[in-house]
């Protein structure tokens, strides 16, 4: 901004005074102070008689484009974190399906050596199959208490492979 004065400018009295005032507040002349003001709005493409200032305008744009970006990213943490999940799950149920029909053929072999074992054979088979339960029903609860501590401890941090979370807590946690 040159300090030179060139041309002259006609203020209706009230503008006159304004501007004389805001001039004095910052410590500038009121030539300065006028040519620093059309500097202003010159450069950033505002019109001082619109009673909403463009500028605002532009902010509330910039805002909404970013909003849209974070959301934009949150839409896709949350599909990345919803797919591994899915993947899991579907893994999970798959093994349960087959573990399942392991265990009816493993029924239909094991009733048919019932009938041929003795009344302490089956006895000491059933006292077995508890034990081995409760050691079972443990050993779960375990696993989920350990999965449970370390996602609170890792906290809200998405991975895109659940294999990177199994491999993150070991092979106690699996």
């Amino acid at each position: 901004m040159s300090t030179e004065l060139r041309k002259r400018v006609t203020l209706d009295n009230n503008a006159h005074r304004k501007a004389e005032a805001a001039a004095a507040e910052v410590g500038a002349s009121l030539g300065v102070y006028a040519s620093a003001a059309v500097e202003y709005f010159a450069t950033r493409g505002l019109d001082p008689r619109e009673t909403e200032a463009r500028e605002g305008q532009l902010i509330m744009q910039q805002i909404k484009k970013l909003g849209d970006r974070v959301f934009g990213l949150l839409q896709e943490q949350e599909r990345t974190l919803l797919t591994a999940m899915l993947e899991e799950m579907l893994r999970t149920r798959i093994t349960l399906e087959r573990v399942l029909r392991l265990n009816e053929m493993l029924v239909g072999n094991l009733n048919a050596q019932l009938e041929t074992r003795s009344e302490a054979q089956l006895q000491r088979q059933q006292q077995a199959l508890q034990l081995l339960r409760q050691r079972n029903e443990e050993a779960v609860e375990k696993q989920v208490k350990e999965a449970l501590e370390a996602a609170q401890k890792v906290g809200p941090r998405t991975r895109s492979n659940p294999a990177e979370a199994a491999a993150e807590q070991g092979p106690q946690g699996r």
